[in-house]
């Protein structure tokens, strides 16, 4: 054999062994990770981690809880902030939390912190989430190692106001890096972690008044760096009550307040097994004050810290220990989030050109009604939106149609949820009682606009023998207009219409048979069904269809009475009087 074709075959043989031995490896590090403790779900992403990092260690935080319990807790107003100027879908629209109405978040603290929306909490509580290279030091153990170093601290502050040594109060020079050095050994406390807690608190200028020693006389020379006690619902009040905690501790000088910071962080938080970021952020472990002994409000604090933990480690392949919680009855897969923009789809005006709706507008009230005159045949629909990010649809001149008419407003959020407000408009009949002139009957009652009496079934011969047109001559028409044959049912809706004796219409009335709800002229479980429709708000009687309907005749309009009138009429238990 040759020797390029042995190298070739030598070659293929180590790739060999290599992928069998690497496979069952891989095999064996998932069985270890589930042994530990860890749902399916989180195990690809360790196991990636761990072929990258096998210095890595994993620890699976058995919390015990309920997942929704959890998020429901966290969920309370003001337990979870998000900044008032982010992605409106991250805020919080619970009651007492958000004004549907003004579009207006409640301030929990400062003057722009707003409560986050449970769907970002979850999100940015599920550790499946963060499982990656950068995001996962949420979960790093807090305790202070001989593994971190300056060099680590100065990038972590290497933008921000504490890259440069300042004065202290006793008259000695501050350096940050060295502070959080000598402070995270003699308390164990990670000095990265202190370093990236107050530059999360005070920002990358550090102009806060809490640590400007100048804030006033009260509290001259006095410095709160990790924000103890700072909180309240102005700038002002958070800022009195920063420095009234720093000065109660005497913090005088910028050192002892960061060295009482982390005292209270090693006491407070580590020693009760908040020992990372995500614990501190979020108490699952601390069980005599599950949810409430939280260091941070800003949902996103252990998200952002984390990432610059991770931005301190010029080398990350250490030993590095990350407590990662885990909880009962989680989701099947991590919890997504995507921030889509204002949720709000009230309407803030709902208007009909010179009607009043019933009920008066409410914005979280979609349902509306109104009756108008036959002289009006259009109306003008007018709306506004809370938010200006929503669209409304569905306004301007709408025409009316003799009856009811069914008018729909839409309103479209900036995350695209669509609240829907209906009108049902009635447009009465026209008036077509000439004060029922020229027409007379000793056997029937004919009113301005009715003619009543009449026993279901008669036809169209028999009432007009007993109708008298006094000048002229009297038809029968249908609902349509059309004239009926003699031996034609006589129904409700029909018109009884006078003629003068040039053949010109002098009046009209409309008959009403009571029970003939549906205008066929007989009296059964048709009526009944158009009764109940009605009362149900289905659809809506009028005119002389209405005035059919109150079978019994009490004057109070289509009710369940009426209902069982006409069932026991239809059954020929009773029969409903005419007359």
């Amino acid at each position: 054999m040759a020797a390029g074709a042995v190298l070739f075959s030598l070659l293929v043989l180590e790739i060999f062994q290599f992928h069998t031995a690497s496979v069952p490896a891989a095999m064996d590090y998932e069985k270890q990770l589930a042994s530990a403790g860890f749902p399916d779900s989180y195990i690809p992403s360790l196991v990636a981690l761990h072929e990258k990092y096998p210095q890595w260690t994993f620890e699976a935080v058995q919390t015990g809880l309920d997942w929704d319990t959890v998020i429901a807790q966290e969920s309370r107003n003001g337990w979870n902030l998000v900044p008032k100027s982010g992605d409106d879908a991250r805020k919080s629209t619970a009651s007492g939390a958000y004004d549907w109405y003004e579009n207006t978040w409640t301030i929990y603290d400062g003057s722009s912190w707003v409560a986050a929306n449970p769907d970002y909490i979850a999100y940015c509580m599920d550790p499946r989430n963060f499982l990656n290279d950068t995001d996962i030091f949420q979960f790093e153990s807090l305790s202070y190692s001989s593994a971190q170093n300056r060099a680590g601290v100065e990038s972590i502050i290497s933008d921000t106001f504490m890259a440069t040594d300042v004065k202290d109060s006793d008259g000695t020079t501050l350096s940050y890096a060295d502070a959080f050095m000598e402070i995270g050994k003699a308390t164990g406390v990670s000095p990265y972690h202190l370093a990236s807690r107050v530059r999360q608190e005070q920002g990358t200028a550090g102009t806060s008044a809490l640590i400007s020693g100048t804030y006033s006389d009260e509290y001259w020379g006095y410095y709160n760096y990790f924000n103890v006690g700072a909180s309240g619902t102005s700038q002002a009040l958070v800022i009195q009550n920063g420095l009234a905690y720093a000065k109660s501790a005497g913090w005088d000088t910028r050192y002892k307040s960061l060295q009482g910071g982390a005292e209270i962080l090693a006491e407070n938080y580590i020693a009760k097994g908040q020992d990372t970021l995500y614990f501190e952020k979020f108490n699952v472990v601390y069980t005599a004050s599950l949810y409430s002994h939280q260091y941070m409000t800003n949902v996103t604090a252990a998200i952002t810290e984390g990432q610059k933990m991770a931005d301190g480690y010029s080398d990350k392949s250490q030993a590095f220990v990350f407590r990662i919680p885990v909880y009962e009855n989680m989701p099947d897969s991590a919890v997504a989030f995507t921030a889509t923009g204002n949720p709000n789809n009230y309407l803030k005006t709902l208007e009909v050109s010179g009607q009043s709706l019933t009920p008066t507008f409410d914005g979280a009230t979609t349902d509306y009604s109104l009756i108008v005159d036959n002289s009006v045949s259009s109306v003008t629909v007018s709306a506004t939106a809370v938010a200006s990010t929503s669209t409304v649809t569905g306004t301007g001149t709408v025409s009316l149609s003799v009856g009811t008419n069914t008018v729909k407003v839409k309103c479209k959020s900036g995350s695209g949820s669509t609240r829907t407000y209906k009108i049902t408009i009635v447009r009465q009949e026209a008036s077509e009682d000439a004060e029922s002139a020229g027409l007379s009957s000793s056997k029937y009652s004919i009113g301005s606009k009715y003619v009543t009496g009449i026993t279901p079934g008669a036809t169209v011969s028999t009432l007009l023998k007993n109708v008298t047109a006094t000048s002229g001559s009297a038809k029968l028409l249908d609902s349509s207009g059309k004239e009926k044959g003699s031996k034609d049912a006589v129904c409700t809706g029909d018109k009884l219409v006078c003629y003068d004796s040039s053949g010109t219409k002098q009046s009209t009335v409309r008959i009403v048979i009571y029970g003939d709800v549906n205008g066929d002229g007989d009296i059964n479980v048709l009526d009944m069904i158009k009764v109940n429709r009605d009362a149900l708000g289905l659809e809506s009687l009028s005119g002389c269809y209405l005035e059919a309907g109150d079978a019994n005749r009490a004057g109070d309009g289509v009710n369940v009475l009426d209902m069982i009138y006409i069932n026991r009429h239809a059954l020929g238990l009773t029969t409903i009087k005419q007359s």
